[in-house]
């Protein structure tokens, strides 16, 4: 059966695992799922919108129709890849697999995570720019921009309904839920050697610190570079690499610390928010 939610921290660490229930030896019917699961799974998300847009490239121009088409099949795949992990090798709960649960005190963290992100993001294009100066006429464009295309109506479906709402909680699941808790279930139970439980203390906190910092950095260097493709040029693309790394970094460090989904959701949620607010109410003469 499965444990109480939420799954309790390693002793010594503040770190959750992903779901204990997972990572001690049940018999041979106990669920599993890990890097594998995860790597399948970024393969199905790049490759499911890239060939299933060039194939409506045919028949759709290049607007915010096909755009809003893209995102469909994105999302389509994270929701599907998650699901069937979920089904096939979990509990058959996103809430106990995923940690796909919301506290009142998730809204408070989130919007002030979601600033702090979005401040550590001005800071970071400050110093690219001071390392690497724009060119007369040159900008840096972001993915919002894209989505910011076609009438009110578009705008409101791609940047507000698409970029705002839809993303941040489809994207949570698949890069924080799957991706992040696969591969940390993945290196625990390889570090461990499988004994779960078994292991000493001081074993079970080595194990679980470096398994962590090491989920966070692969899930959220996966998350930008699932990102990079959206933008034109290469200054355009470290710029998005570096400022979807960041915001998967703190979204990672909530859900390893609280061991659900819940801020990390809200946090990206502000930091879409914000970005698309940005584009909207400043001029664009004022933006770098």
């Amino acid at each position: 059966m499965p444990r109480p939610f939420p799954p309790p921290a390693v002793q010594g660490t503040p770190f959750r695992l992903a779901n204990p229930t997972q990572l001690t030896p049940e018999g041979p019917l106990a669920p599993r799922w890990g890097a594998g699961l995860a790597l399948a799974g970024l393969v199905i998300v790049v490759l499911v919108p890239l060939l299933g847009t060039l194939a409506l490239a045919e028949v759709l121009p290049f607007g915010p129709e096909l755009i809003f088409a893209s995102l469909l099949l994105t999302w389509a795949a994270m929701f599907g890849v998650t699901f069937y992990a979920s089904r096939r090798h979990g509990f058959r709960s996103l809430a106990l697999d995923f940690g796909l649960r919301f506290q009142w005190i998730d809204l408070a963290v989130g919007l002030g995570a979601g600033i702090a992100a979005r401040v550590v993001l001005a800071i970071i294009l400050a110093v690219l720019t001071l390392l690497w100066p724009l060119q007369d006429g040159e900008v840096i464009q972001g993915n919002a921009e894209l989505f910011l295309t076609g009438d009110t109506v578009w705008l409101l479906i791609n940047g507000v309904l698409g970029g705002v709402l839809i993303a941040p909680f489809l994207e949570e699941l698949f890069n924080r839920g799957l991706v992040l808790r696969g591969v940390q279930n993945a290196l625990w139970l390889r570090r461990t050697g499988n004994r779960g439980d078994a292991v000493t203390p001081a074993v079970q906190r080595r194990s679980i610190v470096a398994s962590t910092v090491m989920a966070l950095l692969v899930s959220s260097l996966a998350f930008g570079l699932l990102h990079t493709g959206a933008v034109p040029d290469l200054r355009s693309s470290i710029y998005l690499l570096l400022s979807t790394f960041t915001v998967g970094l703190v979204c990672g460090v909530l859900t390893v610390f609280t061991g659900r989904l819940g801020a990390a959701i809200v946090t990206h949620i502000v930091f879409n928010g914000t970005g698309v607010a940005l584009l909207l109410l400043v001029p664009p003469e004022l933006l770098p």
